[in-house]
């Protein structure tokens, strides 16, 4: 008689932020909890990136698309699901903002909401030029060693296409270097327009106050980004 097998099915069920739609999970299990550790012990963000889909993949019964969550998306699924496998709350060491000494600080991960999103982002560029903009997934973000590569491949990441006198061009199979020179065109200004979108790019936040330990300074610091949560 063969062994069984346990916790497999789906019992949750969460929003996904950018578009609404609901799933249902399950708690991640012993073999994708191992996984999760030797990625983050491993502190490669492609790594621990990499790790977080498979285990959310894994999670929803390969029931989502993966490469159509946004990084925010990501975010939210994870923590949700890591708040079900051990627990809501995780331990934080902060910094104190005056003193600099490190406070020990719990995080109830139930507290950490999904953010607000907009469902229309066109950009006028000119009077003849708009960009519909789009919230990129980790899988379209290609990290690199040269800071300005990076850069690049955030902002062309967030483009989905250009309405030129009213002719649509969608820049998914458009090659980088037509992406690149396109950016390059810009003015100053037209080009903070894009700068202020990504740099205005929906994420996962939370803001945790606590009186300094030492110097009893009462903070606030706002806690995002994947690793955070982890």
């Amino acid at each position: 008689m063969a062994l069984p097998i346990l916790n497999d099915t789906p019992k949750y069920d969460m929003k996904i932020p950018s578009t609404g739609k609901r799933i249902k999970y399950r708690p991640y299990l012993v073999r994708e909890e191992k996984v999760l550790m030797i990625a983050n012990e491993s502190k490669d963000l492609k790594q621990i990136i990499s790790a977080i889909e498979d285990t959310i993949l894994a999670c929803t019964n390969n029931k989502i698309d993966i490469n159509s969550l946004t990084t925010f998306d990501l975010e939210y699924l994870f923590i949700k699901i890591r708040a079900k496998s051990v627990g809501e709350s995780i331990n934080l060491s902060l910094p104190c903002g005056e003193c600099k000494e490190r406070n020990d600080v719990t995080l109830n991960l139930d507290n950490v909401i999904c953010p607000s999103v907009e469902k229309e982002n066109i950009l006028e560029i000119s009077k003849t030029v708009s960009v519909e903009m789009k919230y990129p997934s980790y899988s379209e973000i290609e990290q690199s060693e040269d800071n300005e590569d990076t850069v690049f491949s955030i902002v062309a990441s967030c483009l989905k296409c250009v309405i030129s006198d009213g002719e649509r061009i969608d820049l998914v199979d458009e090659p980088k270097e037509a992406i690149r020179t396109f950016l390059d065109s810009m003015t100053h200004e037209q080009f903070s327009k894009i700068g202020n979108f990504v740099k205005n790019l929906p994420k996962v936040t939370h803001n945790i106050e606590f009186d300094c330990s030492n110097c009893e300074e009462h903070n606030t610091i706002e806690v995002a980004g994947v690793q955070s949560f982890f």
